[in-house]
């Protein structure tokens, strides 16, 4: 289904991930780390007409973005929101992040990590979210899929992609 390009606004932050914008014909906006949730509630807000992305990553969303990921869930914001986890910071050069499995060893933690991943699942089904989905970046057709279902979804739509990283993660 192709989407109007004066109709469609892709958000992103800081990432891996979010140089997205810069690669669709369409608006955008590359915001601040952990920002792009409240860009994206200010455009919809603005512009309810619009079909808005948000197109982050797991250190963007689940670091320093989770408290306005949290709260665009609860408010039940209509936007999509495609998050990529690949468990590492990997602009930083293989930072753990949030998501990061306690057996990985990064150069923040040489012995492995801290703590147990967050779960960005647990966490969208814990908040309200309207539409919860899951697919790996190796299966582009289930990605889509799974986004066009997110896009015809009136309320907030969270899609958790796996996207591997295969400089600074060998474990997943």
């Amino acid at each position: 289904e192709d989407l109007p390009r004066e109709k469609t606004v892709f958000v992103s932050g800081i990432g891996c991930s979010s140089r997205f914008p810069h690669y669709m014909n369409t608006y955008g906006f590359h915001s601040l780390h952990g920002r792009a949730i409240p860009v994206a509630e200010g455009i919809k807000m603005r512009r309810p007409d619009l079909n808005v992305f948000v197109n982050t990553g797991d250190g963007d969303c689940c670091s320093i973005g989770t408290a306005h990921w949290i709260h665009a869930v609860r408010y039940n914001m209509d936007m999509t929101v495609m998050m990529h986890d690949n468990r590492i910071y990997g602009l930083t050069k293989g930072q753990y992040s949030p998501t990061s499995r306690p057996e990985m060893k990064a150069y923040t933690t040489p012995y492995g990590g801290p703590d147990e991943p967050m779960n960005p699942l647990l966490y969208m089904l814990t908040y309200g979210a309207t539409y919860v989905a899951q697919a790996f970046a190796g299966k582009p057709a289930l990605c889509a899929e799974l986004i066009k279902g997110a896009l015809q979804h009136k309320g907030f739509s969270y899609v958790n992609i796996f996207s591997q990283c295969p400089t600074f993660n060998k474990i997943d």
